[in-house]
């Protein structure tokens, strides 16, 4: 799926309109190059973002006959009337060779350094390509060109779009949000008014109700005016991807909506008319399950890890993670708890008992040599009632995932947008930090206490106290803050020193969703190193860095003759018990 391709497609197939996002910078990037004096631009990014997309709509705006863009040059130039100036159009860095990449970026150079270039440029690229060929050139090109390379270096690592010492403006569009694009694609996918194309299909009764199971599917995405639950769980899956610094371009997300609709288990093809007539007719509906073609189990395994979008909403575990009381719904759920049952289960015809039943009967009937096919049915089940289940039911979907507290993580990000309050989540995470900090069962929410065990600080029970910091805002004393980190979406710890002004960092960790999900873990009882190796250790390094630098800002002077040192303890409701020890040192 490229851009020439898919504009050739979508004329082959007579798409009418054809499904496509407003990319968020295009307006910006198109109100530059109107300007009198317009900057160079750079496009960063991953394959799919859409830079050669954001090329060619350049193109196609400034450009005589627009036509032109499809002859499928590297580098196009036009004339810009506001400006004077030539831009010139490289839609991917990649494909120059050397030669070419030596002729373009003298000019490139010269045009983000001097606003009097007779040229600008719009060039696409990802950062690795983009800054191995900028620094191949400036090595070569002496100290200023290689200080230039280090600017535009820095602009990708800080996320700055711009520089008051460069005439350039970056944009990585990797940052752009996924869950916003990919509601956007759905919608246009599931309202086309090619679906009236459907009309008259035998599958299709009068009244709208249907059998065939591409429209089923479709249904089951569709807001209908208010709210689909299905898309607002995808939505959120995509979002907690990005919280765990995972980018899902707009080609992975065309793919995982085509899949959600077309995905059939039967076959590793999609979905036709012919199939889904062959499905209906053999009431085959389980190879067709929308809410198993999320994480691509329509796919062989190898074809499946081939494709980010599948491999990155299956590590939230839908399927495999469970708790007793949804799977004694699931097993005994029509003997026991029939309503219930009736309800989540029953209600579903084509994805749920009709197409569980079978596998259940089986295995309450004492048959075991099918046991894999009935667990497979089972974790089919779980994934469903994933997408079905509200949140503020009995039954708790996100108990089914690995980030059980994914819910909370998105509630506390939606309090910290709102500016609302946020003392019951903060208190959990600060309890959190203490336990994993000190190694102890504190229960307190409302200070943090940072404490080392000698040595290299990293034991697993740290009773010396070295600084003890409120979790509210302090005028004098630095203090804990929990915020929103630069992409308005990750919450973040950090220690404020005000002392240096309101707005000096100590220090800060950014909460991805498994370091989230592992302080609210911690908080309710689970042992510090028990749900993540990995983050008990970037919370150790965090606590090491934080003691340091708090030493360097407030440390006591020694006092001749004598040590103190604060140890503490913690009694049996959970209460930190600090208590000063002096011990005198030198002669007797």
């Amino acid at each position: 799926m490229y851009d020439e391709l898919i504009q050739a497609e979508i004329d082959r197939k007579g798409i009418v309109p054809p499904i496509q996002i407003t990319p968020s910078k295009l307006p910006a990037i198109l109100e530059n190059f109107r300007s009198n004096v317009p900057r160079s631009v750079v496009l960063t990014g991953t394959a799919g973002d859409g830079k050669t997309y954001h090329c060619r709509r350049v193109f196609e705006e400034f450009a005589d006959n627009p036509q032109e863009w499809q002859k499928g040059e590297k580098i196009v130039s036009l004339p810009l009337s506001g400006s004077g100036k030539t831009l010139r159009i490289v839609k991917d860095l990649s494909e120059l060779t050397t030669t070419e990449k030596n002729d373009l970026l003298p000019g490139f150079m010269d045009a983000i350094g001097d606003q009097n270039s007779p040229n600008v440029y719009l060039v696409a690229a990802n950062d690795g390509q983009l800054l191995a060929s900028l620094r191949d050139w400036a090595e070569a090109n002496g100290e200023e060109a290689f200080r230039t390379f280090v600017s535009i270096e820095s602009m990708l690592v800080t996320d700055k779009i711009t520089r008051d010492d460069l005439s350039l403006d970056l944009y990585n569009l990797s940052r752009l949000d996924a869950a916003k694009h990919f509601l956007a694609i759905i919608e246009q996918i599931v309202e086309h008014p090619q679906w009236d194309n459907c009309l008259g299909c035998e599958l299709l009764d009068a009244d709208g109700n249907t059998r065939c199971p591409i429209r089923i599917n479709r249904d089951r995405l569709r807001a209908n005016g208010g709210e689909s639950l299905f898309q607002t769980r995808l939505s959120q899956l995509l979002s907690l991807a990005r919280a765990n610094r995972t980018h899902l371009p707009i080609r992975d997300l065309l793919l995982l909506s085509v899949n959600i609709l077309l995905g059939d288990r039967a076959s590793s093809s999609l979905l036709t008319c012919r199939k889904a007539k062959n499905r209906a007719e053999t009431d085959n509906y389980r190879m067709t399950n929308p809410y198993t073609n999320v994480f691509g189990a329509n796919l062989p395994e190898r074809q499946r890890q081939q494709y980010q979008a599948f491999t990155a909403l299956e590590g939230f575990g839908v399927g495999r993670e469970t708790d007793n009381q949804i799977d004694n719904l699931l097993i005994y759920g029509r003997y026991n708890n029939e309503t219930i049952f009736a309800s989540h289960i029953g209600s579903d015809h084509f994805y749920g008992a009709d197409a569980y039943a079978p596998f259940l009967r089986d295995y309450l009937e004492g048959e075991r040599e099918n046991i894999t096919e009935f667990m497979r049915a089972l974790a089919r089940q779980r994934q469903r009632l994933f997408f079905t289940l509200p949140d503020d039911g009995e039954l708790k979907p996100w108990s089914l995932s690995v980030y059980r507290s994914a819910d909370l993580f998105l509630e506390f990000g939606r309090r910290l947008t709102d500016k609302a309050d946020i003392s019951r989540i903060s208190e959990l995470l600060v309890r959190g930090l203490n336990r994993t900090f000190c190694g102890m069962m504190i229960d307190d929410g409302t200070k943090l206490y940072l404490s080392s065990s000698g040595g290299d600080g990293r034991g697993r029970i740290a009773s010396i106290l070295e600084h003890e910091l409120s979790a509210s805002p302090q005028r004098r004393d630095p203090y804990v803050r929990l915020s929103l980190a630069s992409d308005d979406f990750t919450p973040i710890v950090q220690v404020i020193d005000p002392a240096g002004g309101p707005e000096t960092v100590v220090d800060q960790l950014e909460l991805q969703l498994t370091h989230f999900e592992y302080l609210i873990r911690v908080a309710r009882g689970s042992l510090p190193a028990s749900f993540s190796r990995q983050c008990y250790e970037d919370f150790l390094d965090f606590k090491l860095r934080l003691i340091e630098r708090l030493d360097q800002i407030m440390g006591a002077q020694p006092v001749q003759g004598e040590v103190s040192l604060r140890a503490i303890t913690v009694d049996p409701r959970g209460r930190p018990q600090p208590d000063n020890i002096r011990v005198r040192v030198g002669d007797a």
